[in-house]
Parts: C-alpha cells; structure tokens; sequence
C-alpha cells in the first residue's frame, strides 16, 4: 500500500539514478529545494520505503522496468481552494 506524508527526520531516500541511498535533507538541499518549501513537499511511501519525492524525483528502485506489461501512474494537483 502507498501513503502521503511530510518528512521526518532521518528520512533516507535512494534517488532515480543512483546506486544507494542518500538522507532526504541532503537531496532536497542539493536538488535546491527551497528551505520553505521541504517541510511541504509530499513524499509517496511505501513499506520498502519512500517512492517519489513529489515533484522532484522518483526512487531508484521504484522505476517503470523496460519489460513492465502494467505500469501505475500517480498525479498530484494543486488544490488552490
């Protein structure tokens, strides 16, 4: 199952790309996330960890697979209500 939720502190994350795993402050600071905005990004998690970094980048290890028959597709809107 999936959730939505802030980050918490110690949260580590395993970037599209890379090899291992990184602390999610040290990603949104290096992908220059600004500091007002990290405690309000949304991040997709599941048991095995977190899976997409709303709107700045998807884990590794939950890429689409270049023999995936099904794939699933996650959006996120703004609600400026």
């Amino acid at each position: 199952p999936l959730s939505v939720r802030g980050r918490r502190p110690g949260d580590r994350f395993q970037p599209l790309g890379m090899s291992g795993h990184k602390k999610l402050q040290d990603f949104m600071v290096d992908s220059k996330v600004p500091r007002q905005w990290r405690d309000h990004v949304p991040l997709v998690v599941s048991d095995s960890g977190i899976v997409w970094v709303v709107g700045w980048r998807i884990a590794d290890w939950a890429r689409t697979p270049d023999d995936a028959i099904q794939v699933m597709k996650i959006e996120f809107r703004l609600d400026a209500t």
